[in-house]
Formats: C-alpha cells, structure tokens, sequence
C-alpha cells in the first residue's frame, strides 16, 4: 500500500464512508487518471474527501470542489444540549477535524472550500458558470434540502456526468416527508428523459445521458388541466 493509499492516517471519528469505500472503488474505476472537475456537497471531517483526494485527482488539471457549514445537519444538532451532554458529533471542533484530515493528502492543493449553506454556495457556483463532471450529495439529510442541492447541481452537471446521492435508504425521521429519498425519487421523477439510474445498498447514482423523452404537445386543449378532483387526490 503506498502512502497516499494508508487510510490509517487519517482520524475521523464517524467513518461512515468507508461502509462504502470499496463500492466507490470499484464504481469510479474508469475515472481515475481522467481530468475532473468534483464537487462534493456536505463533507463533514472530510472522510469521502480524502479518499477522492488520494484516489480521483491525479490528473494535473484535475480541481475539487467542496461545500459545508462545518456546524453538521439538523439530526447532528439535534444531539445537543441537556438531554445529550456528551455531543458525540463534537460539531465545536469538526473544521479543524476536516482540515487536519485533508492536509494529509497529496492533492490538496486542488481543493477549494466553500464554508458556507449550500443554497448559497451553489448559488455562487452557477453565477461562476462552473461546470461538474462528478457531484456528491451529502449535506442536509431533510428532503426539501436534499432537492434544493439535486436540481442546482443537475443545472451544473456536463452530460456523462454523475450525480451521487447518499443516504438514499436512510429514515431518520418518522415523517417520511422529511427523508431524502422522498427528495431524491421527486428528483428523478422530473428528470426521467436524462437520467440512468443505479440504487446500491445507500445510495443512488444517476448518470446525465442524452434526452430519451422528447416532450409531446398535449392536440387536445381539453385536456390542458388536471381534473380538480385528480389533483386534490395527488396531493
């Protein structure tokens, strides 16, 4: 194992990427050695970042991008205060966790942070005009976020691109209105003539292809409207 390959010097107290790790090696295969251009929503101590780092950036022109708050998502924050006063996410310190994490790596020079809520970040990168060819979805677990990050990320994702959602199985909450995979299956849903789909053990990858639907005028003007009694049904 060479060095930038030793996982072992890295410390992340929550390793939940690596119960992925060896899918990921096998799925991002043909993109190694290839120049890209990776933005990675939600980064937490920076665990997928490394990996990515030491694994997908070899390429001199490659460039990274990532988005967090450094303050963890609601279910983390959920955990603080009297009734948990241990904070095991230690969210005071994750910043410094993240950058210790990542300085580690050959690549990091590549690495561009964007400490900020990624409503605005991805704001920014569209008036950028920025353009992606790989983009991790992992920030805010509530699925009004989740479809926030998946529609300005589609609207930056070159064709042949991919698009990873995590967490695509989780139910953290007992509503099912706030999990990510109501979020993530809207997504798709409005997406269908461009997308290529791989749901694996937690996540979902989605593969930007060339339209395969083209849209059909509705002839008959009659049928312009839902039937109020349909849509109320729907809803």
């Amino acid at each position: 194992m060479t060095p930038d390959h030793d996982r072992t010097r890295f410390h992340f107290q929550q390793d939940w990427f690596e119960l992925i790790r060896p899918e990921w090696e096998q799925r991002t295969a043909h993109l190694r050695g290839r120049e890209l251009r990776i933005l990675e929503i939600g980064c937490f101590e920076g665990c997928s970042t490394t990996w990515i780092l030491d694994n997908l950036m070899s390429h001199p022109n490659s460039v990274m991008t990532v988005i967090d708050t450094f303050e963890g998502g609601m279910e983390h924050q959920a955990e603080i205060g009297p009734d948990h006063p241990t904070d095991r996410y230690q969210l005071s310190t994750l910043k410094h966790r993240f950058d210790a994490n990542v300085a580690k790596c050959t690549e990091v020079a590549k690495l561009t942070i964007m400490q900020a809520r990624s409503d605005d970040a991805l704001v920014a990168l569209r008036q950028q005009r920025r353009r992606f060819d790989f983009i991790y979805i992992d920030a805010s677990h509530v699925a009004i976020d989740v479809l926030h990050d998946a529609v300005m990320s589609w609207q930056m994702l070159d064709q042949g691109g991919l698009l990873v959602f995590d967490d695509y199985s989780w139910r953290g909450f007992i509503e099912d209105c706030y999990n990510p995979r109501t979020a993530v299956r809207a997504f798709v849903k409005c997406a269908r003539p461009e997308v290529e789909c791989t749901e694996t053990e937690s996540q979902l990858w989605v593969k930007r292809v060339p339209n395969c639907i083209p849209a059909t005028p509705n002839p008959d003007p009659a049928l312009y409207y839902w039937d109020k009694g349909t849509a109320k049904h729907v809803l």
